[in-house]
């Protein structure tokens, strides 16, 4: 009889552990879900407003800069194209501050802090040269650095390609990762599974049978 008791209570303990380690199993899997859930939801929203809208504000900056260039194609110096290089600046600038808000790697940061730089310069020699439109060395020299910019610009929209790319390849590994995470998941269970069955089947094997009554009437 204590035999069959001492059976019974590691039967239970070893089924309590199987639940224990299902419970953890899920546990510990659902945490790690939540964490990729949070780094694929993070990477999304970078690749839309790091990457994506930059490379729109790229884009309208490099419309602006050619605007400017055009601009100094008129044989003189006017106040038509005085007023519109202003209101041109002034768009600049409305795309400068949103691009600001942005994340940069160290690359782009060097390459944005270089155009505003080149800017702040095409600026001041564009108020000197509506001043005085008698020199033709400074719109030589106005439409060199305008060139600057533009390479500026392409620099910095190679690196939303790049970074782009970045975070895809590392979105992917996360759902590669847990992909793998489930697989191993479904074979765990699959091996407490079966070894609650065979506890099951090996409970009912050694259930004492009901003693039989031999004697006949």
């Amino acid at each position: 009889m204590d035999m069959k008791w001492t059976y019974s209570i590691k039967q239970k303990f070893k089924a309590a552990m199987s639940l224990a380690m299902v419970f953890l199993l899920v546990l510990a899997t659902n945490l790690i879900d939540r964490n990729h859930f949070t780094e694929l939801q993070e990477s999304f929203s970078s690749v839309y407003k790091d990457r994506l809208l930059v490379e729109n504000y790229i884009f309208k900056l490099s419309g602006l800069i050619h605007q400017k260039h055009m601009l100094l194609h008129h044989s003189e110096a006017s106040e038509w194209s005085a007023k519109n290089q202003i209101q041109i600046n002034e768009a600049i600038d409305t795309l400068l501050m949103a691009y600001e808000k942005t994340k940069y790697t160290i690359i782009e940061t060097q390459l944005f802090e270089e155009f505003k730089a080149e800017l702040m310069q095409i600026k001041n020699l564009e108020r000197l040269y509506y001043a005085d439109s008698t020199s033709s060395e400074m719109i030589s020299e106005i439409k060199n650095k305008q060139l600057q910019l533009m390479t500026l610009l392409e620099g910095l929209s190679n690196v939303q390609i790049e970074e782009g790319e970045r975070l895809i390849n590392e979105s992917n590994s996360v759902i590669n990762t847990s992909h793998s995470i489930s697989r191993i998941e479904i074979v765990i269970l699959i091996v407490i599974g079966i070894f609650a069955q065979a506890l099951v089947l090996t409970s009912k094997t050694l259930k004492p049978k009901k003693p039989q009554n031999f004697n006949l009437n």
